[in-house]
């Protein structure tokens, strides 16, 4: 199966987060879709993500359409899988056995955790989630299009991170160097309500199950 490439460009200065991704530098960036995370076909709401890095930081950002934007969870590391989020899962070291997962919610609730994962294609699900990890020095900032919590009141949402690399140790070197391929995948979790979920994905997987590294993608810094 063709596993998806993301070019991620060098920016000539930090980027300024704001929700809104109203920095012009987000521009420069390469834009990638996400899709239904199980057959891969076109959702009926957009989400599009984009990232860029620093000397210092990985900045990624997502656009979500969306009709009705919600959350109630404010917790840090609280459950907002169960609710809507975006989800970056990460490699610094290009392995699939160890990552990270760094989740933002429309309230920008933060859940983040070091994955070890043992699983096997096709096999039963053996992994360990250290939640005690956290993503020191991680900026995030969120923007809801329209009123939050109302069935039709919004037209969207949107996320931004910066990520300092200092916190992604996996790799020989804790800055990437340009050609360095790390694995990646992104993701959302739309509902509607908290029984009724859409899975969206940038490399899809095979079943509803975001932990299958094997299938990540790359992401590579140009």
């Amino acid at each position: 199966m063709h596993r998806p490439l993301y070019t991620c460009t060098r920016s000539p200065r930090p980027l300024e987060l704001t929700g809104k991704l109203t920095d012009p530098l987000w521009q420069t960036a390469e834009t990638a879709r996400l899709t239904d995370a199980v057959t891969g076909q076109p959702c009926t709401l957009t989400t599009t993500a984009r990232l860029l890095y620093t000397a210092t930081h990985l900045y990624v950002a997502f656009h979500c359409e969306d009709d009705y934007v919600w959350g109630t969870l404010t917790e840090h590391d609280s459950a907002i899988y169960t609710e809507e989020c975006v989800e970056v899962f990460i490699s610094p070291s290009g392995k699939m056995r160890q990552y990270y997962e760094i989740n933002v919610s429309p309230l920008n609730t933060v859940f983040d955790a070091f994955i070890l994962n043992g699983g096997t294609p096709g096999g039963p699900r053996n992994m360990i989630g250290f939640h005690e990890y956290t993503c020191a020095g991680l900026e995030t900032a969120v923007c809801v299009d329209g009123e939050l919590g109302v069935h039709g009141g919004a037209r969207g949402w949107s996320a931004e991170y910066a990520i300092p690399f200092s916190a992604l140790i996996g790799a020989d070197d804790l800055a990437p160097s340009t050609g360095d391929a790390w694995l990646m995948n992104l993701y959302r979790i739309d509902a509607q309500a908290p029984e009724r979920q859409t899975f969206l994905a940038w490399a899809c997987v095979d079943r509803i199950d975001f932990h299958q590294p094997w299938l990540f993608g790359t992401l590579r810094f140009g």
